[in-house]
């Protein structure tokens, strides 16, 4: 009778997700057939709610659950720069929330915005409520409404790192670290319950000079002086409606209704709202077909051995690049990094790669929110390295993580006999501490490793060694850092990355394309309903999710690691 029963179900199951996978591929192709008309007097629409990353469309069910999900920085510039060149948009409302996320995905979209502002039209932020980051992307623009019982978060710059060595201890289990680089910090939170003084000055001043930039900017776009802003962070943090007009942060206190007949009298005319999605699936690529290709392969994660859907695998990535080489209508790549590291031996293969590329076409570097480590030598590869100033960098350091879990075995009972042939024939082993040998095995491994980076930087960056290892030992640096001491070319987004890869292509009809290419509507349902359940942890500890969806995170600090500090975030 159970059999029958679980039988029935599973049946069931099967031809209810036939039945939704049908539907939902129906909806998908009618919505993909109808036509978008950009009428006179149109209105852009941007509405940025949650986290702007830079390709929103990779989650799998952004298609029909748009207003949640938002647009990412990609396809929100794509329709603004479309946007500035045509006469029909006369202005863009800005709808922002609680935005959190990428820092230098705001700075880009930020000048993306400003130019647009240049053509003399205007840009109307709304928000029923606006984080940080959020409140600096809506400076950008001419006017900034909130809506009443909201507020404006404006408390300055943090950042959490968290501490596990008292809780190994309590478990039995005792990390061994083996490192290069006084400021490699990766390794930190296993080994030490408070923060290393090194760590504490780079992770200082890294967020002294990037809130710097943030006051900067504010107070040169709503007349404010940054002594006024820094004391408002000090004594207030979020700010509600009056006080946020009392200091001037905006400009007033409307509904919703109320700011659309201000953008009404701007406009003069009827007005028409078209969204991001809609005004860009009205720009056909006009150089289509055999026309030269500029490919941006955005690399986003952690860079890791083997397959994974999430970061930069080597499998995946490796045959990315592969493919691009083989590919005689590419004729110049832009290789956008948001990634904090990973994988030595992965990255390495990777660089390869990517200097095979570098030797046939030019090779630009974008660097989004974190380009640090592995994702740094990464970029080294390239000819030109590009990066926001508020990108965070460097990073250049190794490290390999072993962990002692003898005590934990003990405790439980268990009980480990080893049988060998040789000194070294157990290692790794998971129940005992490193011997000597062992250890300098391993030293000698990082080291091996660390001289490989110093030297790819060198050559990337025409430095001596000396120069080099100065601005090494895993020291974290911003973008506007990077650019002062040269480990990085120039200050710009992706947009700039791209106008120069065209420039030293000398191509003058191109298309842009984006690896890895995005899933269709049917493959992404099909995709989420084969994805494999995911443990998640409760309030307040979701930030730490991702380390428990991805043990591999943990699992591959026995090898060789090019990573950025861990756990860094900021708020």
């Amino acid at each position: 009778m159970s059999f029958l029963k679980n039988l029935f179900t599973n049946l069931l199951s099967l031809v209810l997700f036939a039945f939704i996978t049908v539907v939902l591929f129906i909806v998908v192709v009618v919505s993909s057939g109808e036509e978008i008309d950009v009428k006179e007097n149109s209105v852009l629409k941007v509405s940025i709610k949650q986290n702007l990353v830079d390709r929103a469309n990779s989650s799998e069910f952004n298609f029909f659950n748009a207003d949640r999900c938002g647009n990412g920085l990609f396809e929100i510039q794509k329709a603004i720069q479309h946007a500035k060149n045509d006469d029909r948009i006369k202005a863009i409302y800005l709808e922002i929330g609680e935005l959190n996320g990428s820092l230098a995905n705001v700075l880009s979209l930020k000048n993306t915005i400003e130019e647009y502002r240049s053509t003399g039209r205007k840009v109307i932020v709304f928000s029923e409520g606006m984080s940080q980051i959020g409140y600096y992307l809506a400076c950008s623009s001419d006017s900034i409404y909130l809506n009443h019982l909201s507020f404006v978060e404006w408390k300055g710059l943090g950042a959490k790192l968290m501490y596990f060595k008292s809780m190994l201890n309590k478990l039995g289990v005792k990390a061994e670290p083996i490192r290069v680089g006084k400021f490699k910090s990766a390794i930190e939170p296993f080994i030490s319950d408070t923060m290393s003084a090194e760590n504490h000055f780079q992770v200082k001043e890294m967020l002294d000079d990037i809130w710097f930039q943030i006051k900067h900017d504010v107070s040169k776009q709503r007349k404010i002086t940054t002594q006024v802003l820094n004391d408002i962070a000090d004594n207030y943090g979020y700010l509600m409606p009056l006080e946020a007009l009392k200091f001037r942060l905006i400009d007033g206190i409307k509904y919703e209704d109320e700011v659309l007949s201000i953008l009404q009298k701007v406009v003069g005319y009827k007005t028409n709202y078209i969204n991001v999605s809609q005004y860009n699936s009205t720009y056909e690529d006009s150089f289509s077909g055999n026309k030269a290709k500029i490919v941006v392969v955005n690399a986003e994660g952690a860079i890791v051995d083997g397959i994974s859907e999430k970061d930069i695998s080597l499998s995946k990535y490796a045959k990315i690049f592969d493919d691009v080489l083989k590919d005689d209508s590419i004729k110049g790549m832009v290789l956008r990094i948001n990634s904090p590291g990973g994988s030595a031996l992965a990255s390495e293969i990777l660089w390869r790669k990517i200097k095979r590329i570098q030797r046939k076409m030019p090779v630009m570097v974008s660097m989004g929110n974190v380009a640090a480590s592995g994702g740094y030598y990464l970029a080294s590869a390239g000819d030109t390295i590009l990066a926001e100033k508020n990108t965070i960098t460097g990073s250049i350091g190794v490290f390999g993580l072993m962990f002692n879990a003898g005590d934990l075995a003990k405790s439980f009972g268990v009980r480990v006999e080893n049988v060998k042939t040789n000194d070294l024939s157990d290692f790794p082993a998971f129940d005992r501490s490193l011997s000597k040998k062992e250890y300098q095995r391993m030293k000698y491994g990082i080291q091996s490793i660390y001289e490989t980076f110093i030297q790819r930087v060198q050559d990337s960056r025409g430095m001596s060694k000396k120069n080099v290892e100065e601005l090494a030992q895993g020291r974290v640096w911003t973008g506007n850092q990077a650019k002062i001491n040269g480990l990085i070319d120039e200050i710009g987004g992706l947009n700039n990355a791209v106008e120069l890869a065209v420039q030293r292509a000398g191509v003058k009809k191109y298309q842009v394309v984006h690896l890895p290419k995005e899933l269709s509507g049917v493959e992404k349902i099909v995709h989420r309903f084969s994805k494999k359940t995911e443990i998640s942890l409760p309030a307040p500890f979701t930030k730490y999710n991702y380390i428990l969806q991805n043990p591999r995170l943990i699992q591959d600090f026995s090898r060789p690691q090019l990573r950025l500090p861990f756990l860094l975030e900021l708020n």
